[in-house]
């Protein structure tokens, strides 16, 4: 019966008509397609007068009518729409288990990192040891042959005394035997060297310190964004945007007139008329900006007024950022005119300097001394590994990212080579757990990557964003200025510890 039920909903023709409950003794013979119920006549005309609605016969010869192409269509398009998500739904899992194997095997090679480097410290304790035994053993032994030698005299002594103590003369006896006394009561040299007192005590075990070297286990599909504000700001698109806290920004559009200070719902607390190519607001909340048009870097004083602290001519700056230390990062250009075709004259790199200018080092070129890092250096900011990371221009419509060691080796480009051509990285930010956040303007979209610069997923798209220019990240909150001029703040959601 259970089987009938399944495959005739209504019963079969055999069967008594279904009576509806709200109308005695009225059959159910209408079918309401807007709520998708079968009904009797007065229900029709009651409670669903307004809705669709057809007698059952009717609506069943109107689908008997469609009935073959509406199959065909289910068994060619439908079901190979089915086919083709089922063969995406395979691959997705073997990617899964791609990306699992090469997860694991990242973990693996950090762990055999850490057991060699554990390797290397151990057996420098055993060689401590080591050399501590063979010292400990040299006194011991050269102890051992003072007394082989004293043994000897020794025994040459009493050998000699019992073969001619008769034949001796009185002096001669008195001399020998004093001389046998005196060699046997003499103490060798011993230093009390017999017992190596050396030992190894093993420090303590700490499992929290251990877990922190091994790294973090995390799902990438737990960090989330949450949008909370959006406001326009004129027309133009936002050049720079930099968080003075969770509450307020500083921006400039592509004009560069002015830096205005806006707190998140779009109101105007500040407005300093300067142009400049990007802004710092530094630990002490002082106000850094890079000042191409005079090639200085000046700051920002609270009451609004400009001052020059340091020139960087002949070069202009664009990025600036305060690094962990509490120095600078400045991405520094030559004024050529056609700046994406470097001749061997051309200078562009990044330079790390003082809060007063003084210089510390540059990034310019590769570890060969000879090829260039950059095309166009624009932003800039230091990952919490010590990592410098570089939004580098390479044509008016392409950018990528560049991910530096402290030291100056370049570790990794995003994207990879082959697909360069398609993306414009506009800007980058870092968060708490060295997780690398792009701005990408060509398809409208914010991308994550770990700290090696490897993609781990879209944080947001072009649903969410519209050709995203400029970003700030200050604790949980996440500014974005896009190419329209208008602002989105979203609650940035890190993931937690697996």
């Amino acid at each position: 019966m259970a089987d009938k039920e399944e495959k005739f909903p209504l019963g079969t023709p055999q069967e008594h008509a279904l009576i509806c409950e709200k109308h005695d003794l009225m059959p159910i013979d209408v079918t309401c397609e807007d709520c998708e119920e079968f009904i009797c006549s007065k229900c029709a005309k009651e409670d669903h007068k307004d809705h669709n609605w057809d007698t059952i016969s009717t609506a069943a010869t109107l689908r008997t009518r469609g009935l073959l192409k509406a199959m065909t269509k289910i068994e060619e398009k439908d079901i190979q729409k089915i086919d083709e998500h089922m063969q995406k739904a395979s691959q997705q899992m073997e990617e899964n288990e791609k990306r699992y194997e090469s997860q694991v095997l990242k973990l693996q090679k950090h762990y055999d990192a850490m057991v060699e480097t554990l390797d290397k410290i151990r057996k420098k304790h055993e060689k401590i040891m080591r050399d501590s035994l063979e010292r400990k053993n040299a006194d011991v032994s050269k102890a051992k042959s003072s007394l082989e030698e004293k043994k000897k005299k020794v025994l040459q002594r009493v050998k000699s005394m019992k073969e001619e103590g008769s034949s001796m003369s009185d002096i001669l006896l008195i001399k020998t035997h004093r001389e046998l006394t005196k060699l046997i009561s003499t103490e060798v040299d011993y230093k009390q060297v017999s017992d190596l007192l050396l030992r190894h005590e093993g420090g303590d075990i700490n499992e929290a310190l251990l877990e922190s070297m091994m790294g973090q286990t995390f799902d990438a599909e737990q960090i989330t964004v949450t949008e909370t504000d959006s406001f326009q700001w004129d027309e133009k698109p936002i050049y720079f945007l930099e968080a003075m806290n969770e509450s307020s920004c500083l921006l400039s559009n592509t004009e560069f007139e002015n830096v205005v200070q806006l707190s998140k719902s779009g109101t105007k607390e500040k407005q300093v008329n300067v142009g400049v190519c990007s802004v710092c607001v530094t630990d002490n909340n002082d106000v850094y900006v890079s000042d191409g048009e005079n090639m200085s870097i000046s700051r920002l004083s609270q009451s609004g007024s400009v001052s020059p602290v340091f020139s960087t001519d002949p070069l202009v700056p664009m990025g600036i950022y305060q690094t962990m230390d509490g120095s600078l990062l400045i991405t520094l250009i030559d004024n050529e005119s056609d700046i994406f075709q470097r001749n061997s004259d051309s200078r562009c790199l990044v330079r790390h300097v003082t809060l007063t200018g003084d210089f510390i080092r540059e990034y310019e070129y590769e570890e060969d001394g000879q090829t260039r890092l950059f095309t166009w250096p624009d932003r800039v900011t230091q990952n919490g590994n010590t990592d410098i990371c570089v939004i580098n221009k390479t044509s008016e419509t392409t950018g990528e990212l560049l991910i530096l060691s402290f030291s100056g080796s370049l570790k990794s480009v995003y994207p990879k080579q082959e697909h360069r051509h398609n993306f414009f990285l506009t800007d980058v930010v870092c968060d708490s757990y060295c997780n690398i956040i792009v701005s990408e303007k060509q398809k409208s979209s914010v991308h994550i990557l770990s700290s090696d610069g490897e993609f781990m997923r879209f944080l947001l798209t072009e649903n969410q964003v519209n050709n995203p220019f400029a970003m700030s990240l200050k604790k949980s909150t996440l500014w974005i200025g896009d190419y329209d001029g208008r602002i989105k703040v979203f609650q940035y959601n890190p993931y937690s510890k697996m």
